[in-house]
């Protein structure tokens, strides 16, 4: 038997955030069970946590993560919801969780308790370089200026790339009204999908529950199976990086514009990129 939780990442309300699927396990099924779960679970990722009674002495784990289509390096939400499950459930008296995974060593710690307690989680920071070369440019143009999807060449400010391509966009209006067209997503080339972001306008489209936020996103990864993501927290280590250099602070809230919609608090330094959210049980 293995057991399982359901929750909302990075979510203030009910019906939001991002779901993600929890299985806690006392041995690794295999990989092709890891796949299989995640696939019927058909959530953008389903985490497992290796919890022996070994590991539960210090408490270290080892996590992995699963999307429909494939394993990733490394997943925000599912490990905040992971965090979650180990704080509220398991050690409710510890401060410090630490994860062993494909992406280095993680660390979580917990603000609060109850119905306040926030994860934070603390994740690599990775760079961006500015795309130059003119087909890449023209391929990220023509996935986000292309017929349906509301946008003209003109609302792209920049194109970066880091694990990803990111379209820095005008203003978050044009983050929030973008139609994308997967298909031209996932023709970008390589492994690249596109994130979208922008400067927040403080307007009530791009806030949630009346919270002020500094930049806008939304992020999407057609080639793992995942149109839209609603919340991703790993895709703030770069966001984060690149808006605390654009806005000279390094404490930081993000606003994701999915349906959905979640709240990320951000702290950034050099190397480290510290992340944080609520948790809701389904």
């Amino acid at each position: 038997m293995i057991r399982q939780y359901l929750l909302n990442s990075f979510a203030e309300g009910g019906f939001e955030g991002n779901p993600a699927a929890v299985c806690i396990v006392d041995s690794w099924p295999s990989d092709a069970q890891m796949q299989q779960i995640a696939k019927d679970n058909n959530l953008s990722e389903t985490a497992f946590c290796l919890c022996s009674e070994e590991d539960r002495q210090e408490p270290r784990f080892h996590i992995r993560w699963f999307t429909p289509g494939c394993e990733v390096d490394l997943c925000g939400h599912a490990t905040l919801a992971t965090s979650f499950v180990l704080f509220r459930h398991f050690f409710k008296e510890a401060s410090v969780l630490h994860f062993s995974s494909r992406s280095g060593d993680l660390h979580v710690t917990r603000k609060g308790s109850g119905d306040d307690l926030i994860v934070v989680m603390d994740f690599p920071a990775y760079g961006l370089e500015k795309v130059t070369e003119p087909s890449e440019s023209e391929a990220v143009l023509q996935a986000i200026a292309c017929r349906g999807c509301g946008l003209e060449r003109n609302n792209v400010k920049e194109i970066w790339k880091g694990i990803d391509y990111v379209a820095v966009l005008e203003d978050a209006q044009d983050v929030i009204r973008f139609k994308p067209d997967f298909e031209k997503i996932k023709a970008l080339p390589g492994s690249y999908n596109l994130l979208v972001t922008a400067k927040a306008s403080g307007c009530r489209e791009d806030t949630m529950h009346g919270k002020q936020t500094d930049f806008v996103s939304r992020c999407f990864f057609p080639k793992e199976a995942i149109d839209e993501d609603p919340v991703t927290g790993s895709a703030h280590c770069t966001l984060g990086p690149l808006w605390a250099k654009k806005l000279g602070k390094t404490e930081l809230t993000a606003y994701q514009a999915s349906d959905r919609g979640g709240i990320l608090h951000l702290t950034v330094s050099e190397e480290r990129v510290l992340i944080g959210g609520k948790v809701k049980e389904m």
